[in-house]
């Protein structure tokens, strides 16, 4: 998940032991490199890079399987991340004439309106409030993309049916969750009450800390390394909201910006949860090139 804009100072906190902890994620928490393969092709097939000239992308977050995928030739990547911690521990380097990043607001983007053809993020829009900041960070980068540029998201979706935490925990101790990515994934969706109210982090890690699961009750394998287990710890006392609508309710809020080109699920057994979105601007909303 990419940083959201700054607002108060827990939030700083929270994102610098993230980035921490970001070594230890894995898919669902990060792009698997089928996802990333979805993010390339769209990209790949995007009307910017079928031209000669130059393309112009901005990614929302720091996201490293992202800054470091194949892009085509003639690319400029610039990244925008609130966190100064996230953009010293994650980003892979800056690279002259190709990519940097910048420590800013998603918000109030340091770039011109119309000056890029593809703008990128991976759950960049789940670390905001729904309805209210989704809606204006759509509206920012509509302002930005060019008339014939892309937006192209993996996004964290609520399923059709809305989980118990109950039926997550269940599911731990019959030992049929890939990961504890996956697992930590679940239950905070599980425990949201509303995409409205998202979920604060610290609520996800007093549930765990309460159950007091002993290590050796929990499946073996990749994912499931004691280093992977350790990053609930930094949900404790964090105040972090994430939100998590459904995928309609997702739509709802960028459709009146952007028309959806395409969608893609990844075969890993969250892959429903985590699509990947491709849209381009609606002909109502789209700037001048």
């Amino acid at each position: 998940m990419g940083a959201m804009p700054p607002p108060p100072a827990l939030r700083g906190s929270y994102w610098d032991g993230f980035a921490e902890a970001f070594a230890a994620l894995g898919p669902p928490l990060r792009p698997s490199a089928e996802e990333i393969g979805f993010m390339q092709e769209a990209i790949a097939n995007s009307p910017a890079a079928q031209r000669a000239g130059p393309l112009h992308a901005l990614l929302l977050g720091v996201t490293p399987e992202i800054a470091a995928m194949r892009w085509p030739e003639k690319s400029s990547l610039m990244a925008v991340d609130c966190s100064f911690a996230m953009t010293r521990a994650v980003w892979p380097g800056d690279v002259p004439g190709r990519r940097t990043v910048v420590c800013g607001n998603w918000l109030a983007m340091p770039r011109t309106d119309s000056s890029c053809h593809v703008v990128i993020g991976d759950g960049s829009f789940n670390c905001l409030a729904y309805p209210g900041e989704f809606l204006a960070l759509a509206e920012a980068v509509s302002r930005l993309l060019f008339e014939d540029g892309i937006l192209v998201l993996r996004c964290y979706v609520q399923g059709a049916v809305h989980e118990h935490p109950e039926e997550v925990y269940a599911d731990l101790a019959r030992g049929s969750i890939s990961s504890f990515h996956a697992f930590k994934l679940r239950l905070l969706m599980a425990m949201q009450p509303s995409p409205e109210d998202g979920i604060a982090v610290n609520e996800v890690y007093q549930s765990w800390a309460t159950r007091a699961i002993e290590p050796e009750s929990l499946p073996r394998g990749p994912g499931w390394q004691k280093a992977a287990v350790e990053t609930i710890q930094f949900y404790r006392n964090r105040s972090t909201v994430y939100a998590f609508p459904t995928l309609a309710e997702a739509r709802r809020v960028l459709l009146p910006f952007f028309e959806e080109i395409s969608v893609s699920t990844a075969t890993h057994d969250m892959g429903e949860r985590c699509p990947t979105l491709v849209f381009r601007l609606c002909r109502t909303t789209s700037r001048k090139v």
